[in-house]
């Protein structure tokens, strides 16, 4: 009889049946949008791709973003939603579990930790392989950057719990994938993970959709109008405050080209308070009016590549990154010039793009400047080195070394096959 393991993993489609466990529908975060890419890329390069996602209460039926691609919203981030994912994932013939985690996507507190619990149960059947989105030296677990990511957990429990959950993951993933260099470093140096079980595949920029239908383009004899474009969760560490601010400042010095501001994005689920209705107060507070400062709130994937497709400049003014951005990826894709906060995660994704430019996290001062050269029509980038020669520039090749990856956790569970059978066949053998 063939035993359980190989029975999961020794498949006729030779490792390209892949289970990815994610949110969806792709508008709604980060990692819920990498995991439209990512499938459709998989099918794309000859995987059989189911997607587990998330049930999203009065959503319509989920388009799957590619042919080969399967949406099947099963689980939601509760303790008995958590026990159907494992279900279903079980249940399936895939020869990999692909699982897209972050600290807060399952639900966190116990429901989080439910979570790791299936990822474990899952690990025992097949091999499974985890992106991880985003983590924080532990430098950066104090009580101010805790505030401002609105997690009351005090510092030194917060410190102790990451530890633990990636401990944890190390030892229950086959391999952990992150998409950046910057975080590697601080999952080996800063919190001792093994260095052979942590995979850097980088985030190319993502593929900018046909958009000539959506794009909003001026009416006969009007100028366009610069437009800066922040996209994405709305919350205190994002510093859209001091976007604000800066283009108000901008905005008044250059009134001969009038731009204006698209703040497109909902409060982080996190939140408990709504500080878009707080970022409105301080955009009228500032004198800038409902023509000046756009918040559209959610938009959906049409509205999203027009916006992109139209912008003059896309911001990520953060004050904190805890891992790269969906947002600097989509920009990248549509070709459009950047202003990013200088933070290793962000920095390391940029990898000398040529149309961006960095300034310091919460300068304003270089903000606004930045910001009246886009309104006076003399924006000049100034990209950072490439920090990663060699480094995933295109999706094909990220999905390549993906499939290596997954190659290499199926036969480093054959190995450990063969090993302990031929282990256990001595002791056998002895015993006789």
């Amino acid at each position: 009889m063939t035993p359980p393991l190989l029975q999961r993993v020794d498949r006729p489609h030779q490792g390209r049946r892949l289970l990815l466990v994610s949110p969806y529908p792709p508008s709604r975060t980060g990692p819920a949008e990498y995991a439209a890419v990512f499938s459709a890329q998989c099918a794309a390069r000859g995987f059989d791709v189911r997607v587990l996602s998330e049930v999203v209460s009065g959503a319509p039926p989920l388009a799957a973003p590619a042919p080969g691609v399967e949406i099947d919203p099963v689980w939601t981030p509760s303790l008995s939603g958590l026990r159907q994912l494992y279900r279903a994932a079980y249940s399936d013939s895939a020869d990999v579990i692909h699982i897209n985690y972050s600290f807060t996507m399952y639900g966190g507190g116990v429901a989080g930790m439910v979570a790791l619990a299936q990822i474990a149960r899952l690990a025992r059947s097949r091999p499974v392989v985890v992106t991880l989105f985003d983590v924080l030296p532990k430098r950066d677990l104090t009580a101010e950057t805790l505030r401002l990511y609105h997690i009351r957990t005090p510092p030194r429990l917060a410190r102790i719990m990451v530890q633990s959950i990636l401990r944890f993951l190390a030892r229950t993933a086959d391999r952990i994938v992150v998409q950046s260099r910057a975080i590697q470093s601080i999952l080996v140096d800063d919190y001792g993970l093994p260095s052979g079980k942590v995979v850097v595949t980088e985030l190319p920029g993502y593929p900018a959709a046909a958009r000539s239908s959506a794009v909003a383009r001026p009416t006969p004899g009007e100028a366009p109008r610069p437009t800066i474009l922040y996209y994405g969760f709305l919350a205190p560490y994002k510093g859209v405050e001091l976007l604000l601010e800066a283009f108000a400042r901008a905005r008044a010095t250059s009134p001969d080209r009038a731009m204006r501001l698209v703040v497109a994005g909902t409060n982080h689920p996190r939140l408990d308070f709504d500080y878009a209705a707080t970022l409105r107060s301080e955009a009228t507070r500032l004198g800038l009016g409902p023509d000046d400062v756009q918040f559209p709130g959610y938009v959906d994937e049409t509205t999203s590549q027009a916006l992109f497709h139209t912008s003059s400049l896309v911001v990520l003014p953060y004050l904190r990154a805890t891992g790269v951005s969906g947002t600097l990826a989509s920009a990248m894709g549509h070709n459009r010039a950047v202003l990013v906060s200088d933070l290793p995660p962000l920095v390391g994704q940029l990898n000398g793009y040529p149309h961006s430019r960095v300034i310091a996290p919460g300068d304003a001062h270089a903000m606004t400047e930045t910001l009246r050269t886009v309104a006076e029509g003399r924006f000049v980038p100034r990209p950072p080195r490439s920090t990663a020669p060699g480094s995933v520039r295109h999706w094909a090749e990220l999905v390549d070394r993906t499939a290596e990856v997954y190659a290499s956790a199926i036969a480093a569970r054959r190995t450990q096959f063969v090993s302990f059978s031929g282990e256990f066949a001595g002791e056998t053998e002895a015993q006789t």
